[in-house]
């Protein structure tokens, strides 16, 4: 019954973040809550953090994005999901240059769900999350190969050097 509830959490969650506008996550997460994103985007503590560091340059790059898991799987306070992120890339995004183009970005997520003693109410807790960024920039015309070779011919203190 309780991975049942977690998954309709995360399925509400979803409608939500589908309609794209800020603000609306305080409904199904925590205010302390943690996003933990893949390398290059990091780690969001907090609602506030994660809706306007995270979301909201997601957002204004993706504005028409949809989410659609195709497995969700929950146990115990865990629910997981794989699906995808069908959008236009509208504007530049971690620094990669905005294709106008439509693109499929997919994602893994695990999520924490936590139940308040008090109320019952069940919120988001944590979040794992990878999103294939690699996939992005070849959608985007990046020859990967070339990309992983170029990153790996140069040491870190190169990166280090290049203006945003």
């Amino acid at each position: 019954m309780a991975a049942e509830k977690n998954k309709q959490l995360v399925d509400d969650m979803y409608k939500g973040l589908n309609e794209n506008i800020l603000g609306l996550m305080h409904r199904y997460w925590k205010e302390e809550m943690v996003w933990e994103g893949p390398a290059g985007i990091g780690t969001m503590n907090g609602i506030d953090e994660f809706e306007h560091v995270y979301r909201k340059p997601f957002i204004k790059a993706f504005p028409d994005k949809h989410a659609t898991d195709i497995v969700r799987i929950a146990e115990g306070d865990w629910v997981a999901a794989t699906g995808y992120q069908d959008t236009t890339f509208a504007e530049d995004w971690l620094g990669i240059k905005a294709s106008g183009q439509k693109i499929r970005m997919r994602y893994m997520d695990f999520w924490r769900v936590e139940v308040d003693e008090e109320t019952g109410n069940r919120k988001l807790a944590e979040n794992l999350v990878l999103i294939d960024i690699l996939g992005v920039l070849e959608q985007c015309g990046y020859d990967i190969s070339k990309v992983l070779h170029f990153v790996g011919s140069k040491p870190p203190e190169f990166f280090n050097q290049i203006e945003e």
